[in-house]
């Protein structure tokens, strides 16, 4: 062991009476001021398992569907406008001991608006890490590609029913869980392989690769957009008509019958 690694030890003051225990403590102590820098071949390999990478369609297709549901809130505050005061009182108490409250115009469109830039922030920084084989930043690698759409839809909604003085009901906040839930699992769709579980094992694409590619990735497409419909139409008339549930049953089933077409196509 290097004499110099004793010296900071006896520095430190981590030699005690217990000996062997002192020198082990030293040890845990040296290694926990460590940092080791990844090689440039490390960073890659990193970057591949942990950098939620993507094909460039899917990313335009992720970015454009999760900002759209960033923007959904926008339409229950345009419904609920006369309802908003004009100013919002927030809660919250500034430095000067007043409520910090903010304006209807905010709540309507510069929240919902935050939750899109920061998304666009997000994924940029993912694609950009994604094309430089760089491992993104951990706070960017945790909100990955959804968690803002996911916190638009579901605190956006609340604040604006608190400021009109309405509830935020189960009757509410089911359809906007199934919308997401429906625009997560479409994104999954896109570059499905025969390994994921949840897929569309049609017979007609069973062997036909270029077949069972165009059928998962038009699910992706139908499944989000009908995730998309939902939330629109909700915070659009504040509930869901027969004729919604109806188009989204549509474009659920719609990649059953043109994986048919695609296989007959090839």
């Amino acid at each position: 062991m290097p004499a110099h690694f004793f010296v900071e030890c006896a520095q430190s003051g981590c030699f005690t009476s217990a000996g062997e225990g002192g020198i082990l403590k030293a040890m845990e102590t040296k290694n926990r001021k460590t940092r080791y820098a990844l090689s440039r071949e490390q960073e890659k390999l990193a970057s591949r398992f942990f950098g939620r990478h993507v094909s460039g369609a899917k990313a335009l297709a992720l970015f454009l569907a999760s900002l759209l549901a960033c923007l959904m809130p926008m339409l229950l505050g345009l419904r609920l406008w006369r309802a908003i005061p004009p100013v919002v009182t927030t809660g919250l108490v500034g430095a000067d001991g007043a409520d910090d409250s903010m304006p209807r115009a905010v709540l309507v469109f510069g929240v919902p608006g935050l939750f899109a830039l920061l998304n666009a922030i997000c994924h940029g920084q993912l694609w950009l890490h994604q094309k430089t084989e760089k491992l993104p930043p951990t706070p960017v690698r945790l909100l990955g590609r959804w968690t803002l759409a996911v916190l638009s839809v579901l605190l956006g909604p609340l604040w604006m029913l608190r400021a009109a003085g309405e509830r935020a009901t189960a009757a509410f906040y089911l359809p906007c869980l199934l919308a997401l839930l429906l625009l997560i699992v479409g994104a999954g769709f896109f570059d499905c392989t025969r390994e994921r579980k949840l897929a569309f094992r049609l017979r007609c694409v069973a062997y036909k690769e270029r077949a069972w590619k165009k059928t998962h990735r038009l699910a992706a497409l139908s499944w989000m957009a009908a995730g998309l419909q939902l939330l629109a139409v909700l915070f659009s008339l504040g509930r869901l008509p027969p004729w919604s549930g109806a188009l989204t049953l549509l474009l659920l089933l719609l990649p059953v019958p043109a994986a048919c077409a695609f296989a007959r196509a090839e």
